[in-house]
């Protein structure tokens, strides 16, 4: 009997040892502290610092933007002025392509390079249906940068008026568009209303929610809730000028409520980067206490490999190109600013031409972007 109980002692003390051990390695699924959270987020952080030089001129200035926007920390803008010149020239090739009424073979050129998936697939069908797209998007991304850096330059001005002369109204409420592009779409609606452009919203809302009534979910396959969760978060990303400016619940309350709804569903269906920006949306909202905004951190948290400081694909890739988008989102989410910072203002930095200050142009009187649609989501 003595040598029974000495043995089954042994065992539980093994057992014991074992899950302690265990815990040390991976990250609990509860209980995850704010502290720890935030190291995660540094140690993230860290790890892209070091690796700045390595990213495209772009993906450096994208990365060093945003945490300019959560931190307030002028040393990353240096990136930023780096690729200024790129941004120069890519405005004067987008008006050489305009003069030579070439943006229908721009947007072609562009979709020959893509690999053939089911994403990239459907992307080329709706290029049927707005066959310039991918060169409109892209001048908007780029105009809208130039204006939120505050700079300005005659191409600047000469690419704008040729963009906002643009229809973009079969965009808007196509439903093959909206499958292939919600995000896009969202963005280029926000943008195109800062630029001083119509305003598309009530479009596009309208369009998504006829294309992803909320009761229809289990129909989508991967790719199509990914899409459909993306153009959601999207709307409210673009609106807040991304991180630059919070935003209010009830803009949004039709989005909201979806993702109170249905948060454990996404947590455990969707894609880091996904759920990130799920999360972040309850951040501009302010809402640093809600249960939907803790159980994303916790799932980017379980998701954080310790060995190479990220957050892997979702195919436990490392690569550090490929995963910029998503580990930003995740320093961002889990770091949970208590207040952003608009800019930069790279006129302020640099040798450039300031454009007329925003305030004074009423740029911010189109803030909130998406807000002052009433509608029940759903279809």
């Amino acid at each position: 009997m003595k040598t029974t109980f000495i043995l089954i002692f042994l065992a539980v003390f093994s057992i014991a040892i074992f899950m302690i051990s265990k815990g040390k390695d991976t990250l609990p699924s509860a209980g995850k502290t704010e502290m720890s959270y935030h190291g995660i987020a540094q140690a993230i952080k860290a790890k892209y610092d070091q690796q700045l030089d390595v990213l495209t001129a772009y993906k450096a200035s994208h990365y060093a933007t945003r945490i300019y926007r959560v931190s307030g920390d002028i040393s990353y803008l240096e990136y930023n002025l780096r690729d200024l010149e790129l941004m120069v020239e890519k405005v004067e090739g987008l008006l050489q392509v305009a003069q030579e009424n070439s943006e229908i073979e721009y947007s072609r050129t562009k979709a020959d390079g893509w690999s053939s998936n089911i994403r990239a697939d459907l992307r080329r069908q709706s290029l049927v249906v707005a066959p310039a797209f991918l060169y409109y998007l892209n001048s908007l991304g780029i105009l809208r940068r130039f204006l939120e850096y505050r700079v300005c330059a005659p191409q600047f001005q000469q690419l704008k008026e040729h963009v906002l002369a643009h229809e973009y109204t079969p965009y808007f409420n196509n439903p093959l568009m909206v499958q292939a592009w919600a995000a896009q779409l969202a963005n280029a609606v926000v943008w195109i209303k800062q630029l001083g452009g119509e305003d598309y919203s009530e479009v596009f809302i309208n369009a998504m929610q006829q294309v992803y009534p909320d009761d229809q979910d289990h129909l989508l396959n991967e790719q199509q809730y990914k899409n459909k969760i993306y153009g959601l978060t999207h709307i409210i990303l673009a609106s807040s000028q991304y991180y630059q400016y919070p935003i209010n619940r009830s803009d949004f309350a039709w989005i909201f409520d979806y993702f109170d709804a249905h948060i454990d569903t996404m947590v455990a269906r969707a894609r880091a980067d996904v759920i990130a920006e799920v999360g972040i949306t309850y951040l501009l909202a302010r809402e640093h206490d809600h249960p939907a905004l803790e159980k994303t951190k916790r799932s980017i948290a379980q998701q954080y490999n310790e060995t190479h400081q990220m957050i892997p694909s979702q195919n436990g890739n490392f690569d550090i190109l490929t995963g910029s988008h998503r580990n930003i989102l995740s320093i961002i989410l889990l770091s949970s600013p208590q207040r952003l910072y608009p800019g930069p203002w790279l006129s302020q930095l640099a040798e450039v031409s300031e454009c007329e200050r925003v305030e004074e142009a009423g740029y911010l009187a189109n803030y909130p972007l998406f807000a002052g649609i009433a509608s029940v989501h759903g279809g």
